[in-house]
């Protein structure tokens, strides 16, 4: 192809040379008009216009958007009861309008789909989709008799990759009971309307939909209906289960997400959680500190003992000499205790010695409440996937396959950087070895075929833009020389019939010269015509022009046999 645009350059650059001035002034005003055309219709095609948002509004609802679209500092033009904003605002104004619930009255379901413009983006296909859907439902709410008002607002998040499930799809009514209506009192009623708007939007469940009236009362609260605690108790620990485990994955899906990319990491997280109760009395006996450590130093300054006196006593006791036994009244003998009254009269020593110490002891006492729920153990499985990168040749140009789609190489990660990862996710969610966690963090190929396919049309598209506007500039090449060919064989043909009839007229001539010299020879006058005699006076003027003048002769001959 390089050699193909340099030798089609080399062609112009020699045709060029041979052009007069004149051609290729001609050439350059045809490329500008060209060019210059070309502009004026690209920028003529991205000027934006304005559409219309909505038409035949009423008052009410003519005011409040508005009202709305001077608050968000939208450009729009009121026309009678339409209202028209710029193109590329509109569905973006319609979605803003919807999550406000400004939904004019009287919107078209279904009906919407009926005329599609072939121009339609998937976007604005969602949009219509979501106003049709509620525009259906709440049509369909307004048929019942104990309804004389209804409004639904219908969230639709799109789907994440690689985060756990899709997030359920939501939905909030607003009813205006008809009057005498005990629609407010019968929870019958209020659960048929949950289930006419549960079947009729796909991935809505029954669930995730809140009834209330006009005055903000919740209707759909049946948590009053459970008669068995058990069944409650079991849809809260399923509920605090889910949210624990869809934080788990957020946080860990965000944390690495800033480092591998996003889409390129999968999080899958199981939490084994204890929701038995406790209260435990605990009783602990602690030393007591008698110095504090000081954190200013390195090392450790405290001092502690397990205990320390509170109290003490010592008694000391000495005796020695006779013993003494003390006498009773007069005229009654003494009591002396068997075997002592043959001792009395010896000698004796007696020492006694006695010590007490009490101690106190450090003691702490607590009631212990267990938290509703602990986690017992946490298992955290991660893909991650590997780097694709293109591959190019030694000139940097990217390889093609023959199908045309680009050469991608995978390349693995290194098990370094995966046990980075294992280190960050193990922080995530507080790794305890002892309760049993576990986290597998593995490398994988993900499918990229749909992000894939794309890059490749859009890589074929470029290719085929680039081919069809060399072909282009070779079809215009070819044109421009076919019509100075075109134009060369008729300027040849030209002066070849222009020489064949001047020889044809100097044939003539040197026939009627003969002619006229035979009849002059033979003395026959001869009368010329009115042509032969204006021809014969112009050679006689441009025989003496010559004499006189053979500069400027010469120099119209030369333009004469440039023009030829």
């Amino acid at each position: 192809m390089k050699e193909f645009l340099n030798k089609l350059l080399t062609q112009i650059k020699e045709t060029l040379k041979k052009l007069n001035n004149k051609q290729k002034i001609i050439i350059g005003i045809i490329i500008f008009v060209i060019f210059t055309s070309f502009i004026f219709l690209m920028s003529f095609s991205s000027q934006t216009s304005n559409e219309m948002l909505y038409s035949d509004l009423n008052a009410k609802d003519f005011g409040e958007i508005s009202k709305k679209l001077q608050e968000w500092g939208y450009e729009f033009t009121p026309d009678n009861n339409n209202i028209w904003v710029k193109q590329e605002d509109k569905q973006y104004i319609k979605m803003k309008l919807a999550q406000e619930g400004l939904i004019p009255q009287g919107i078209k379901g279904w009906d919407l789909f009926d005329t599609q413009k072939w121009t339609t983006t998937d976007f604005e296909r969602n949009i219509n989709k979501r106003r049709a859907i509620i525009g259906e439902i709440t049509r369909h709410l307004k048929l019942l008799e104990d309804i004389e008002e209804a409004s639904i607002q219908i969230t639709m998040p799109a789907k994440e990759l690689y985060i756990d499930e899709d997030t359920p799809w939501k939905a909030s009514v607003i009813i205006t009971p008809s009057p005498y209506s005990d629609i407010l009192k019968n929870k019958k009623k209020i659960k048929g309307i949950i289930s006419l708007v549960a079947f009729g939007v796909d991935k809505l469940r029954a669930d995730n939909i809140v009834v209330s009236d006009n005055h903000g009362n919740i209707l759909s609260d049946f948590s009053d209906e459970d008669n068995t605690d058990y069944l409650k108790r079991a849809k809260e620990e399923t509920k605090i289960i889910e949210q624990l485990k869809n934080k788990l994955q957020s946080d860990i899906y965000t944390g690495l997400e800033k480092f591998i990319g996003k889409d390129k990491v999968d999080v899958r997280v199981f939490l084994d959680v204890d929701f038995n109760q406790e209260e435990i009395e605990k009783k602990e006996y602690i030393p007591t500190v008698l110095k504090k450590d000081n954190p200013a130093t390195p090392y450790d300054e405290s001092e502690a003992v397990e205990k320390v006196v509170r109290s003490e006593k010592n008694v000391d006791e000495k005796f020695q000499g006779y013993g003494f036994v003390p006498e009773g009244p007069e005229g009654v003998d003494p009591n002396y205790p068997p075997g002592y009254k043959e001792a009395s009269d010896k000698y004796g020593k007696y020492e006694k010695n006695e010590k007490i110490k009490n101690y106190e002891i450090g003691e702490k006492k607590s009631m212990i409440k267990r938290a509703p729920y602990i986690i017992k153990k946490a298992s955290v499985a991660v893909w991650v996937d590997g780097i694709w990168n293109k591959l190019y040749d030694d000139k940097g140009n990217m390889l093609i396959n023959k199908d045309m789609t680009i050469k991608r190489e995978f390349v693995p990660r290194a098990p370094e950087e995966l046990r980075k990862y294992e280190d960050i996710v193990k922080g995530s969610i507080g790794y305890d070895a002892d309760r049993g966690d576990l986290v597998v963090v593995k490398n994988v190929e993900f499918n990229w075929e749909d992000k894939w396919l794309k890059e490749d049309l859009a890589l074929q598209r470029k290719m085929q833009l680039k081919k069809t506007l060399v072909w282009a500039l070779v079809t215009l090449f070819a044109l421009f020389l076919g019509t100075l060919i075109y134009r060369a064989v008729i300027k040849e043909i030209a002066r070849r019939r222009r020489i064949r009839e001047e020889e044809l007229a100097m044939q003539q001539q040197l026939l009627r010269e003969q002619a006229l010299k035979a009849a002059e020879d033979e003395g026959v006058e001869v009368e010329l015509s009115l042509e032969e005699k204006a021809r014969i006076e112009m050679q006689q003027n441009a025989v003496n022009l010559a004499k006189e003048r053979p500069e400027d002769v010469a120099s119209l001959l030369r333009t004469w046999l440039a023009e030829e």
